[in-house]
């Protein structure tokens, strides 16, 4: 079963997850919806923020938006 929610966060685009990041949800609710664990999500945005170069979600977020990849 794990494997099939870890399947799903995968076809999930970075820029949705940032994008939900933008609009105030926290990780357990980004979790929730997708549905996967707290802890892969947050492993996930952390090699999101490692590959844009953010110091952290603030700045991972605001990234996005000057590169226009959210709105």
């Amino acid at each position: 079963m794990a494997k099939k929610k870890n399947a799903a966060l995968k076809e999930v685009p970075d820029a949705q997850i940032v994008q939900m990041l933008s609009e105030g949800y926290i990780g357990s609710e980004i979790a929730n919806e997708m549905g996967v664990n707290l802890r892969t999500l947050e492993a996930r945005l952390t090699r999101i923020r490692d590959r844009s170069l953010s110091k952290n979600v603030a700045h991972l977020v605001g990234n996005y938006f000057r590169n226009k990849l959210i709105k």
